[in-house]
């Protein structure tokens, strides 16, 4: 009886050590955001693209009625944003970075067109 006690706690804590080692998923994560007009107002139904760093995923999404987007259920990493609305681009924002649970928030500035 004391060997069977034994052994179950030597299992026990084996199961224990090991479940510390077994590699967790990554989770994922939101970009969010606001894209303003060259006034400081919001912009409705511009067009954001986002990018994964490598360049392999690409979404896009428009604004909502109060210049708004979100981007959800992203990989944990890193990711560029950018905003276009009649003829008017926004910057790159290069660097996003997704972490797990998280929300990044982004505020995309649309340039006056050339």
């Amino acid at each position: 009886m004391r060997l069977r006690l034994v052994i179950a706690k030597l299992l026990c804590a084996a199961l224990t050590v090991g479940a510390g080692i077994v590699p967790r998923p990554a989770g994922l994560g939101t970009v969010a955001g606001q894209v303003l007009g060259t006034n400081g107002s919001p912009v409705i139904g511009a067009r954001v693209i986002l990018q994964a760093a490598e360049g392999h995923r690409l979404l896009t999404t428009d604004t909502n009625n109060q210049g708004r987007f979100w981007f959800a259920s992203l990989p944990e990493g890193q990711y560029g944003v950018r905003a276009s609305y009649e003829a008017r681009v926004s910057e790159w924002r290069q660097n996003v970075w997704v972490a797990p649970g998280e929300q990044t928030n982004v505020v995309l500035h649309l340039r006056s067109s050339l």
